[in-house]
């Protein structure tokens, strides 16, 4: 990845384990103890869509980027495909205050730096297996972004909070089941998932679809970032 991502990685149940880096498009796992539930974890690092100068510097600040970020926009799609399986989205909202979609000290570091929505989207597949959360946080420019970030304590599940979709949907127990999450800080965003078993069950620590899902659900979200930094 290039100029102004920030990918994060890794496995674990219990909590968010997490492997940083601006440059290494190589997978990377990262695990550590964890004690505080709901419990959530970090997916192998994928590289983000590819960026050139100009289109990072689109993304940089609400000068440059002063079109509001809808629910239309950042999910366009009713059904999405990851992992050779199909989602279909069970649930959308936008969080104004943006502190409401997020926890501890990263709840406050968002208020701090001005963060002006979080916008979540639950996904179920077909047969009810997987569950996902994927979203987009918008900040005033990069720094607040990339300060934000910093805020996160994913050992203590201290991040973003998972959107549970409707009762019977297969998405009612995304925000307390373990799972696999994936992010990165693309010039004022911070775009992110999480998946998890639909039932609720804690994933293994060898769990191969999980991370895969989340990550290409956080590379699926990316791309809205993507096509606003490229288009005409």
């Amino acid at each position: 990845m290039t100029l102004g991502a920030l990918a994060l990685a890794g496995i674990a149940t219990g909590g968010f384990f997490a492997y940083q880096t601006v440059t290494s498009p190589t997978p990377t796992t990262a695990a550590t103890a964890a004690s505080v539930p709901p419990p959530s974890a970090t997916a192998n690092a994928a590289t983000p869509p590819p960026e050139t100068p100009a289109a990072t510097s689109v993304l940089d600040s609400e000068q440059t980027d002063p079109q509001k970020l809808s629910l239309s926009e950042a999910f366009p799609k009713k059904k999405v495909s990851a992992a050779g399986t199909t989602f279909t989205r069970v649930k959308a909202g936008m969080e104004t205050t943006c502190a409401k979609a997020a926890t501890g000290a990263f709840a406050d570091a968002l208020k701090e730096r001005k963060c002006s929505r979080v916008l979540r989207a639950t996904y179920v597949d077909g047969k009810r297996r997987y569950a996902v959360t994927t979203g987009i946080a918008v900040l005033p420019d990069k720094d607040a972004a990339a300060a934000a970030d910093q805020a996160k304590d994913l050992p203590n599940n201290v991040w973003f909070r998972p959107l549970p979709g409707p009762e019977k949907s297969g998405g009612e127990r995304v925000h307390i089941a373990g799972g696999y999450a994936a992010g990165l800080v693309w010039g004022r965003y911070i775009v992110f998932s999480y998946a998890t078993h639909a039932d609720g069950h804690t994933p293994k620590a060898d769990e191969k679809t999980l991370p895969q899902v989340s990550a290409e659900f956080r590379d699926l979200t990316s791309e809205v970032l993507e096509h606003r930094a490229t288009k005409d």
